[in-house]
């Protein structure tokens, strides 16, 4: 069996659908990898309410079928909405933002359904839904192959549209912040659009509530020297402040 993130997900969620439940020693045995790195897949799954951890593995989560965006929502919801009012405040007219994937993007996208002077790229499939009722084009749907455990269109046709633009503003997300290794992603694809639109935006804001603070993924996305912005729900650890301050980004907190 394959350790790659995307797959040991989307294996995960079959298992899942199967059986109603999970086990880390299972999965570490059939994925040849640690059980703490399945502990990580399973917090992931859980933050986008795709499963509930319990102790020694993880079980179907109680709620609507048809609403996994809701229980996702539910998690740090009060932080994400201050997050999303703090970053709306950064957004001015006439200008190309890029947002991505993730359910605090979500939160700030409602901040934008009567916001037309906005030109919005976005990968995100919820995002998309949420602005689809707008009456105005300036909603790019950024196309690629839809996973969905990321509820993201992601891999090379999404690169490569991103690669065309130049965005002045990107709005960007991090599974966990480490102190020492910076914003950190628990999968490849994700990893990857996200140091696309390094390259190609003017500024990079990364929004990040405090519960990601102090944590490891699996891939390191961004040095902290690569946000310009970071909001955020609370202030930052001392340990981070000083590694922020000595990459010069702003933060912003609630």
């Amino acid at each position: 069996m394959t350790d790659h993130p995307q797959a040991r997900l989307q294996h995960i969620l079959e298992e899942l659908a199967k059986h109603g439940r999970v086990t880390v020693k299972e999965l570490a045995t059939e994925f040849s990898v640690s059980p703490e790195t399945v502990r990580r897949d399973l917090k992931q799954l859980e933050m986008e309410g795709h499963l509930r951890c319990i102790y020694g593995g993880g079980v179907t989560p109680r709620r609507d079928a048809d609403q996994p965006i809701s229980q996702r929502m539910r998690v740090n919801a009060r932080e994400k909405a201050k997050i999303a009012t703090l970053a709306a405040r950064e957004l001015r007219d006439h200008t190309k933002i890029f947002l991505d994937s993730g359910t605090t993007m979500l939160a700030l996208s409602r901040y934008l359904v009567d916001r037309p002077l906005i030109n919005i790229y976005t990968n995100s499939l919820d995002i998309i839904q949420t602005l689809s009722g707008v009456e105005s084009n300036n909603v790019v749907a950024v196309g690629g192959v839809l996973r969905p455990s990321y509820r993201a269109f992601l891999g090379t046709d999404t690169l490569n549209v991103i690669r065309e633009h130049l965005f002045d503003i990107a709005f960007v997300s991090a599974v966990t912040v480490d102190v020492n290794l910076g914003f950190m992603d628990l999968g490849e694809d994700e990893a990857l659009v996200r140091r696309a639109l390094r390259r190609h935006a003017k500024q990079v804001v990364m929004l990040a509530d405090s519960s990601k603070f102090g944590r490891q993924g699996n891939f390191c996305t961004y040095n902290f020297r690569d946000v310009d912005l970071l909001i955020t729900d609370a202030p930052p650890r001392a340990d981070f402040l000083e590694k922020l301050e000595e990459a010069r980004v702003k933060v912003i907190y609630a």
